[in-house]
């Protein structure tokens, strides 16, 4: 269940929840850039958001240009 709207503005939370819910969502190599560190993949941080804030994750794609995104 959904705990809060969104998370707080300034966050890198709210960074990558802005980013995981925008058309197309975003790739690897974005949420790195973002978010400025050097991860290998976001699994982790879409599913939790999306469990936190609501809504469906998703993935596809390999490499820097895998993309993950959150439906409502």
């Amino acid at each position: 269940m959904p705990t809060a709207e969104k998370p707080r503005n300034g966050t890198k939370v709210r960074v990558m929840y802005e980013l995981f819910h925008q058309r197309g969502g975003a790739t690897l190599a974005e949420l790195n850039k973002a978010t400025g560190w050097t991860a290998f993949s976001y699994i982790n941080d879409v599913q939790g958001i999306a469990a936190r804030y609501g809504g469906a994750p998703h993935w596809t794609g390999e490499g820097q240009t895998r993309r993950f995104w959150i439906e409502k």
